[in-house]
């Protein structure tokens, strides 16, 4: 029988990363550049772990090769990227920020195989035994439906996974939900640096799916899409909630309900305004332990029953977050600060401001950070939300006065913003006076709001040459600050009456 690969040392610049290896190609989101795939896989493919071994060892081990096929006078890494990413990494350890002493090495073992066919039936196989069990549970869903949809049948999967029904189910809704959210979610479902991601999150709440505007065929569990606008609003809610919620567990859920979470939608914009098709079941859904992934039998057994319809608060933001190329999402609102009724579910393109004689710069500073086409110009409409959010702060507490009618400014609450052992600061720090702030709001959904807008993330494209902003991340940014802009920048009466005066 003729052998099918050969066993050599390769010079590592003759290896090449495989951007397109199926555990990872479809989360990352980065350039085609080496550098950036490696800090992709370091970072949040936990190759980090794998420098830090091979640092301990002091060798890469030569029973341990990588699996690749030849491509020019490259050799494309099919089977190995992480430890590849590892080694390449340790050559210049200061560069991709380990901690880790330099570890030189000009050649690593391979196993070159002739044919991909062959290449690729030797990973499925050990997929099933070892590998494939220490993938993440997306990057194994994404794997299991790439097979699915390459013509393997649900039933020859089950050598994968016992459940591989579940992984389809789940697959496919990431495939619909990165059309809408596109980066954001993304980011949630990833894996590393000792995250777990919010997949088994997503996957508890299948269980509300007909309140959702989707479904699971039976034949195959692929998704089908019942409600295109209602299916929209939903991930353009729990996508924003889970970020500024980070905490939002399987756990918590098990605990206290998955329509205790979409009841928690509502200050997101679900469910949508003028939306006929949504309803609220008339019973809570508590205690779901033991619903692992959506439901593995019938899909329809445990749909909810609807018996009410609701609509949205007036108070709710309605707001969405698609990292789409929309133009009815992209679309902004007329420069004095309304909604734009115009868009889909009266989705809100840009803060409503009630404040009296805000200071025109202010304004029109805010209003060019909504204005900004995120996709043309990522990076400073990131870089506005930390201006907007910050000079809006610091409006609010120099011009909002206490009883005794002094600023707030005044109050000892806010020193250290301003000073540092009694003597003046030359510039304000944000971060303590954000902080001090967030403490005097009495209600715990905006106090939390506050708590998780996190200020570095903009203060990183503004600084860092070497980070970039993502078109839908800079969107989410700037719909995140919506409900924080409109708080502070509400009526000044409204204002005081949401904070603990007794604290200044």
């Amino acid at each position: 029988m003729a052998k099918k690969y050969l066993r050599k040392n390769i010079e590592l610049d003759l290896l090449v990363l495989d951007k397109e290896n199926p555990r990872f190609a479809e989360l990352y989101n980065g350039s085609d550049k080496e550098s950036d795939i490696i800090e992709y896989l370091l970072y949040t493919e936990s190759a980090n772990e794998l420098a830090q071994a091979i640092t301990d060892s002091g060798e890469f081990y030569e029973d341990k090769p990588l699996w690749v096929i030849k491509d020019g006078d490259k050799y494309i890494v099919r089977d190995g990227n992480r430890r590849c990413s590892a080694v390449k990494a340790l050559q210049l350890p200061n560069k991709y920020g380990l901690n880790l002493p330099r570890f030189e090495v000009e050649k690593l073992p391979v196993l070159e195989y002739f044919n991909l066919p062959d290449l690729e039936r030797r990973i499925r196989l050990e997929h099933n035994s070892n590998l494939f069990k220490k993938w993440g549970r997306i990057a194994k869903a994404l794997e299991i439906y790439r097979m699915f949809t390459s013509g393997n049948s649900v039933e020859s999967l089950s050598e994968i996974d016992s459940n591989p029904k579940d992984f389809i189910k789940t697959a496919t809704f990431y495939h619909e939900a990165v059309k809408i959210q596109g980066e954001s979610f993304k980011q949630l479902v990833r894996e590393g640096k000792g995250k777990t991601g919010k997949t088994i999150v997503f996957e508890r709440m299948f269980k509300e799916r007909k309140l959702c505007g989707y479904n699971f065929k039976r034949s195959t569990s692929e998704i089908i899409i019942k409600d295109k606008n209602l299916f929209e609003a939903y991930i353009n809610a729990i996508v924003p909630f889970l970020i500024a919620n980070p905490d939002t567990t399987s756990r918590s859920i098990d605990k206290n309900g998955t329509y205790d979470l979409l009841k928690k939608l509502k200050p997101f914009g679900f469910p949508p305004e003028k939306s006929p098709s949504v309803h609220t079941p008339g019973t809570s859904n508590s205690g779901n332990s033991g619903h692992s992934t959506g439901g593995s039998g019938s899909q329809d057994s445990t749909a909810n029953t609807p018996t009410s319809s609701q609509n949205s608060s007036g108070n709710s933001s309605g707001r969405t977050n698609d990292g789409s190329n929309n133009s009815a999402n992209t679309s902004n609102s007329s420069s004095n600060g309304s909604s734009n009724s115009g868009t889909r579910h009266s989705v809100k393109q840009k803060p409503v401001l009630k404040r009296k004689q805000i200071p025109g710069p202010l304004k029109k500073l805010i209003d060019e950070c909504y204005n900004l086409d995120q996709n043309n110009f990522a990076n400073a409409k990131t870089a506005l939300t930390r201006v907007s959010f910050e000079c809006t702060l610091k409006f609010v507490i120099e011009n909002t006065n206490k009883p005794n009618g002094k600023p707030f400014k005044t109050s000892n609450h806010f020193s250290s913003a301003y000073t540092n052992k009694g003597k003046p600061l030359p510039y304000t720090n944000f971060e303590n006076l954000k902080s001090k702030f967030t403490e005097l709001i009495t209600d715990t959904s905006y106090r939390k709001a506050f708590e998780n807008f996190d200020l570095q993330n903009p203060h990183q494209i503004i600084h860092n040459y070497r980070v970039a902003a993502v078109p839908a991340n800079a969107k989410t940014i700037c719909d995140n600050l919506i409900d924080l802009l409109e708080f502070m920048l509400q009526d000044e009466t409204d204002l005081k009456a949401a904070i603990d005066m007794a604290k200044l």
